[in-house]
């Protein structure tokens, strides 16, 4: 008897901050008002803070001012 192959677990996956950032941004693209948007990241496990976020600082370069 030959076992049954399982599929892979595609939902394996935990997006990066980055790729919530984009999905919160969406979201807010295609929302009609801040009420359904606020209705929309929450059925998605988002929170609205995710889609802004804190620049990095670069690396490198002299930020004197002259």
């Amino acid at each position: 008897m030959q076992a049954t192959p399982t599929p892979q677990n595609a939902d394996a996956h935990e997006p990066t901050p980055q790729e919530r950032a984009r999905a919160v941004r969406a979201t807010a693209h295609h929302a009609e008002d801040a009420a359904q948007l606020a209705e929309l990241l929450d059925m998605l496990g988002l929170a609205p803070e995710e889609g802004n976020p804190v620049p990095q600082a670069r690396s490198g370069g002299s930020a004197s001012a002259a």
